[in-house]
């Protein structure tokens, strides 16, 4: 039993899955390269405050498909031992702006992971939110 053979298929069929798979992957890497460019617009901006305590030090893109904002609470030495209560206060408001946000409508439709990266003033990264599609898709 040949399920995928050619003579199954036919040439036609084949051609026209290659330009599917092909299509499919362009518009991944459309998708990329608009990343790309986003991060490099925003990182000649960088750094700036975006309130009192928070500076937006930059973003990168990590692959194959992640985003990461890095900042510094510019003000706060952290002990590992307020992690949690960070984590608390900071992932339903992070959840709930990938989620609902517009300006985050193509990474959702893109599965794009959202990595929030902050440091404390002596810049050590302090806790990093690593927000996967399944965390944001959720109802």
């Amino acid at each position: 039993m040949e399920y995928f053979s050619v003579k199954r298929i036919g040439f036609k069929g084949l051609f026209l899955f290659v330009i599917l798979v092909l299509a499919a992957c362009s518009d991944e890497q459309l998708f990329l390269d608009d990343l790309r460019q986003i991060a490099k617009d925003v990182n000649n901006k960088c750094p700036r405050m975006v309130d009192s305590e928070t500076r937006l030090d930059g973003i990168a893109i990590e692959e194959p498909n992640t985003l990461v904002y890095r900042y510094t609470l510019v003000n706060a030495n952290l002990l590992p031992s307020d992690t949690h209560q960070f984590y608390l206060s900071m992932w339903p408001g992070l959840i709930s702006f990938i989620k609902l946000s517009k300006e985050m409508e193509k990474l959702r439709e893109h599965g794009t992971s959202v990595h929030y990266e902050y440091r404390d003033k002596s810049n050590k990264v302090f806790y990093t939110f690593k927000i996967e599609a399944k965390d944001y898709n959720k109802p």
